[in-house]
């Protein structure tokens, strides 16, 4: 069997919905910023989604904030000088090309079997009218994966119905055609951080924005929110406590992790510790914000196109050769 090999070691996206939240830096954003430290695993390649945001969002609702999010994550740890970044959309013709041929080795009854697309189609939808783009959103994702070779891609639990999809369609490819692409491999990250709403409804999303921390608003507003955030009575544990711990000790200093570790055992015990303990997290809630707002107003539009620019010069050649080779394997002859 020919072993093939792969291009690009750990292969992740963002999508360019705007309006970075606490809970997506904790959830996702942290996660690539650590990956880009671990030189066992190798380089990340990072891409903003801007074509998958189209199942649920206009492009004049998107592309202006490619630029932001890219921003964000570089504000947030993200180092181009230890990762590549590039924006989907300029592998357009690629990522086209390979959804094609990949869609004739999958059924609907199949994609649709996917659970993180059954919970894309909204519970007020009937199946009958989702979009087609929608149903082919793990085509697409696939379509990505595997024009870059990917070797390892991070994903939660929750995801990794999405990246089966990827090799049962590389495996599928290679029975059919002849070995092309190699099977990309699920780089774990275990289940998600579930970070509540500090208004306690829900999880925390920018469409509820009373109950996220955004990190571009005031951070005044932002500490005003923590004062009036749910918490629990003396001696209880509450989901929206546990998430504004979990908030707390991403935020925190040494110090001020100590001090919630303490304020936590003297609040299980019966003491009235919640407005000491929203202190402690407002003051560290503060420095971060701070920090992160500094940050990313030193970073200018040309610094980020320059850089996405240059991810995208090795996304294209690779895209390219690996759909060059793709054609080869298929026999078409009139394609170059």
């Amino acid at each position: 069997m020919k072993k093939l090999e792969y291009k690009v070691d750990v292969f992740t996206g963002i999508r360019p919905s705007g309006g970075l939240h606490i809970a997506n830096v904790i959830g996702s954003v942290n996660t690539i910023v650590t990956l880009q430290k671990k030189e066992e695993i190798g380089r990340p390649m990072v891409f903003v989604a801007d074509l998958h945001a189209l199942t649920d969002a206009e492009p004049k609702d998107t592309q202006k904030n490619v630029i932001e999010v890219v921003k964000d994550y570089i504000a947030l740890g993200l180092d181009p000088k230890s990762c590549d970044i590039f924006i989907q959309s300029e592998l357009i013709e690629e990522i086209s090309g390979l959804n094609l041929y990949l869609s004739r080795l999958i059924t609907v009854s199949e994609l649709l079997r996917v659970p993180t697309l059954k919970e894309k189609i909204k519970k007020n939808m009937e199946v009958s009218n989702a979009s087609v783009l929608l149903a082919m959103y793990p085509i697409m994702m696939a379509s990505d994966i595997l024009l870059q070779k990917s070797k390892f891609v991070p994903v939660g639990q929750d995801q990794q119905a999405h990246i089966e999809i990827a090799r049962y369609l590389a495996r599928k490819f290679n029975k059919a055609y002849g070995e092309t692409i190699p099977v990309p491999n699920i780089l774990t990250l275990g289940e998600p951080e579930r970070i509540k709403s500090l208004s306690g409804d829900g999880k925390m999303s920018k469409t509820n924005p009373s109950g996220a921390i955004l990190l571009d608003d005031p951070i005044e507003i932002s500490l005003s929110k923590i004062k009036k955030a749910q918490t629990a009575f003396a001696g209880e544990m509450t989901d929206s406590l546990d998430s504004l711990l979990k908030i707390g000790k991403f935020v925190a200093n040494e110090d001020e992790k100590e001090k919630i570790e303490e304020i936590v055992k003297r609040h299980m015990n019966g003491g009235n510790v919640m407005g000491e303990f929203k202190q402690v997290l407002s003051v560290a809630m503060q420095r971060y914000l701070k920090d992160f707002q500094e940050k990313k107003s030193k970073l200018s539009d040309s610094e980020i196109f320059k850089i996405v620019q240059d991810g995208g010069k090795i996304a294209k050649e690779n895209a390219k050769e690996t759909i060059k080779e793709v054609r080869k394997s298929m026999q078409f002859e009139y394609i170059s």
